[in-house]
């Protein structure tokens, strides 16, 4: 551990377990003044659980932190984290029923000379923090109302409006279009200046690169390695994370399950002149067995509304859906998962989970047809052994079926999600960011779990992802989407193959 009288944070020998499984193992990091750190490795490998106990989420088991040379063991230091310390959570902790100002200044109301809320202040406050974030929305917008991009937004509004020497960032561009990142990126450059220290955590190893000094990656709960970003390189970095040597190691296996020419006679499923949300216009596609069919476009491009009002968690207000060659007089959630069709929604923690329910609850939840004997009584043995069937088969990392999910790491929550379609046998997968904000091994992991699924007889999938390398890498075909309308489709050819590159070009005219 190297040591400094630079040093904001310090952290020797930090060991942390849950239910009997330990997550950190001595380990060690230190945070210098004004500088911008990153913290990465896999899902599961610690990150998040290291930066709770730093922020007093979470209690660590043993070891030792200091807070500008002073240590939080000692009684009179006990309020150094919540002074101090600021941080943006990857899982998003706003309140939905208040409004943007209230969720931001939630810690700290402004007051008027009365004592007395002042409403005026607060949402002035809050509207100087938005314009510097650049972000189009009301202080008085209700953050339920708000798209996931917008609350994370709110999530870094409300750390910024702290004014803390220490700015933890946990996955905080998961959300964000690349031109929100660019801002953010240009916020966190100032509060360097300033002297402000910043943990960032990311599984964006370019962001890493891009704006940090050093990087400190953990594996298995454990240090591996840190390292000056001047040193290091994304190669390093992957082999830290994975212990794969290079990056090529973890390259998807592509489409090559999938088929190349899909029979473009009888699509699976038919949108036609869909108007939807206030935002989509007329739009049109098919569907084909065996493809993976793209929706790129920037956030508030409509995606996501295209998604539920499809799964018929929006309404259609003009257009039509066929589902084999059917016509849907009308569509619900419930009418489309008995169709076959099932939505992995973006917001994996509030849409597709019961977050502080078990793994096996989560699981047979959607299945419970199966399961069922004598009208409304349970086989325990049949949910034990289908939930261990799809645990196996998605190599979902747990300690028991009973474990809470909100204990597992992003990744296996996410297979956790993506269990309930497979264990349906769901024909259609609607799939809304299925892979944001986890780790390079488990994004090849539930990328080939999407593959080996689809690439059975009679499924399909429309994948709708910021992340456009993944998108170029799965995708048979990609609509491009902008202002809620289809403005092209383009075809993921080997002579012609789709290129991220390519596709921001087009996302981003």
């Amino acid at each position: 551990m190297e040591t400094s009288n630079n040093n904001v944070i310090k952290i020797n020998n930090i060991n942390k377990s849950f239910e009997g499984v330990q997550v950190l193992h001595n380990v060690d990091l230190y945070l210098r003044k004004g500088e911008i750190l990153g913290l990465v490795g896999k899902n599961g490998a610690g990150k998040s659980t290291l930066a709770k106990i730093l922020y007093g989420v979470e209690k660590k088991d043993s070891g030792d932190i200091e807070i500008f040379d002073k240590s939080l063991d000692h009684h009179e230091n006990s309020n150094l984290q919540k002074q101090n310390i600021a941080m943006i959570f990857q899982e998003l902790s706003l309140i939905p029923n208040l409004n943007v100002s209230e969720n931001i200044f939630l810690q700290n109301l402004p007051s008027n000379k009365l004592h007395l809320f002042d409403i005026k202040k607060c949402r002035e406050k809050t509207n100087d923090i938005l314009e510097m974030i650049d972000v189009k929305i009301k202080p008085y917008d209700l953050v339920e109302s708000l798209s996931v991009t917008d609350k994370q937004s709110v999530e870094i509004a409300k750390a910024l409006s702290q004014n803390k020497k220490i700015l933890i960032m946990d996955e905080p561009t998961s959300a964000l279009s690349s031109e929100q990142v660019k801002t953010l990126f240009n916020i966190i450059k100032k509060l360097k200046k300033q002297g402000v220290s910043i943990i960032y955590i990311s599984h964006n190893l370019r962001e890493v690169l891009e704006i940090c000094d050093r990087v400190t990656i953990l594996r298995d709960g454990k240090n591996i390695i840190t390292s000056d970003i001047a040193d290091t390189t994304i190669e390093d970095m992957v082999y830290s994370i994975t212990g794969f040597k290079t990056s090529t190691d973890i390259v998807y296996k592509n489409r090559n399950k999938l088929k190349k020419d899909t029979i473009k006679t009888n699509p699976i499923l038919k949108v036609k002149n869909l108007s939807f949300s206030n935002i989509g216009n007329d739009v049109s596609f098919n569907l084909y067995p065996g493809e993976i069919l793209g929706i790129g476009g920037l956030a508030g491009s409509g995606r996501t509304e295209l998604l539920e009002t499809i799964y018929g968690a929006k309404p259609i207000l003009k257009g039509e859906i066929y589902i084999n060659g059917e016509k849907l007089s009308k569509n619900s959630p419930s009418k489309m998962v008995k169709l076959g069709l099932m939505l992995i929604p973006d917001e994996k923690q509030t849409k597709g989970l019961v977050i502080t329910s078990s793994v096996i609850d989560n699981v047979i939840l959607p299945i419970l047809e199966k399961v069922k004997f004598l009208f409304f009584f349970i086989n325990s043995r049949k949910c034990v052994d289908l939930t261990k069937k799809l645990v196996t088969k998605l190599n979902i990392v747990i300690s028991n079926f009973n474990q809470a999910v909100e204990t597992l790491s992003g990744g296996n929550q996410q297979k956790v999600v993506l269990s309930k379609a497979i264990g349906r046998d769901s024909k259609v997968l609607l799939l809304d960011e299925p892979i944001i904000g986890i780790d390079v091994g488990s994004k090849k992991e539930i990328s080939e779990i999407i593959i080996d699924y689809i690439s059975s007889k009679e499924k399909a999938s429309i994948l709708v992802s910021s992340e456009m390398d993944i998108m170029a890498k799965l995708c048979n075909r990609i609509l491009i989407m902008k202002k809620g309308k289809i403005v092209m489709e383009i075809s993921n050819e080997e002579a012609s193959p789709i290129t991220e590159e390519k596709l921001l070009a087009l996302i981003s005219k």
